[in-house]
């Protein structure tokens, strides 16, 4: 199920042209209302770099296209007929480009110049990097993310059980800091990949359709010996969770952790988080059959008894 697609990395020049310094990938899928007005931060904000941008569309119907073709004809595009995943679309754009390095951008993001440029410069004067990354920031300019080290079964209990969040706040909400720091992973809503190292340790891992994908690809980054920074000097707005809503990303982010373990951790990591998400699933099955008969809890106790139901048989069943 888990196909790491090395994919046609090294790229010549073509003749009479120069590579780019930056190839900027976004998957879209029913979301021109973000995409519009990223695409517009990007070619307004003055990049010094020289960039090329591709839009893979997974099937949108909302119009996506011809906004691109009315308002950025120089947008190159990539049309599937239907959601292939963001991981399998995202593989897709960074084969069709060979900018030396892969700006991997989700299309719910407002950028800027400076923020792109610091990682570009880094990466420029880092050759042991394999990738870095900023801040994202709410709409309202407060922290959103940054860095993380990888997941534990002991962080995975404190998030399921919400105990964490009751002991920190704003757990888990990855780590801010001020300094420049080597770190495990970072959201690939804003990673910008050193294509170098996508030639030794391949793309993205096409098995997780969405969620986690990420994470699978700096850890192999990492044991590969390039180095994941996180830039504090750095940051992007991100949006977040547009393209579905919490009960449907619930099972997807699951999903996600638990192909991670299975694939990286081995069969008894993976059992035990199964058996946790199961347990806490289960809980939250029966706590809901009870919010079932308030009528002011009718409707969301149904998307909550769905959901949960979903995680419950995805234990049993990883698909």
């Amino acid at each position: 199920m888990m196909q790491e697609t090395a994919g046609r990395l090294n790229v010549e020049k073509r003749s009479g042209e120069s590579v780019v310094d930056m190839s900027i990938v976004l998957v879209c899928w029913n979301n021109k209302a973000y995409l519009d007005p990223c695409l517009k931060s990007l070619y307004d904000d003055g990049l010094k770099s020289s960039f090329d941008v591709i839009v893979v569309d997974n099937g949108s119907t909302d119009g996506s296209q011809q906004m691109l073709a009315e308002k950025y004809p120089q947008v190159k595009l990539i049309q599937n007929a239907g959601n292939v995943g963001l991981g399998k679309a995202s593989n897709q754009g960074i084969e069709a480009t060979d900018g030396r390095y892969v700006l991997l951008l989700n299309n719910d993001t407002l950028v800027n110049g400076p923020a792109l440029e610091a990682l570009v410069e880094f990466l420029d004067a880092h050759p042991e990097a394999g990738a870095a990354a900023g801040k994202l920031l709410n709409p309202d300019g407060s922290f959103q993310s940054g860095f993380a080290p990888f997941s534990t079964l002991l962080e995975e209990f404190l998030i399921v059980t919400r105990l964490g969040g009751m002991l920190w706040a704003g757990y888990p909400s990855h780590g801010d800091s001020n300094e420049i720091k080597a770190t495990g992973w970072m959201s690939s809503a804003c990673l910008l990949v050193r294509r170098a190292a996508l030639d030794k340790v391949g793309l993205l891992d096409e098995g997780y359709f969405i969620y986690g994908d990420e994470a699978d690809l700096q850890y192999r980054l990492n044991k590969a010996g390039w180095k994941v920074y996180f830039l504090p000097n750095s940051s992007i707005i991100h949006f977040g969770g547009r393209s579905m809503d919490r009960w449907k990303r619930r099972k997807m982010v699951y999903r996600g952790k638990l192909m991670f373990y299975e694939k990286n951790y081995g069969f008894f990591s993976a059992l035990l988080l199964r058996a946790l998400f199961f347990v806490m699933s289960l809980l939250k099955l029966l706590v809901w059959c009870v919010g079932y008969f308030v009528p002011s809890r009718n409707d969301q106790a149904k998307k909550e008894l769905r959901s949960n139901l979903d995680v419950m048989a995805l234990c049993i069943n990883l698909k």
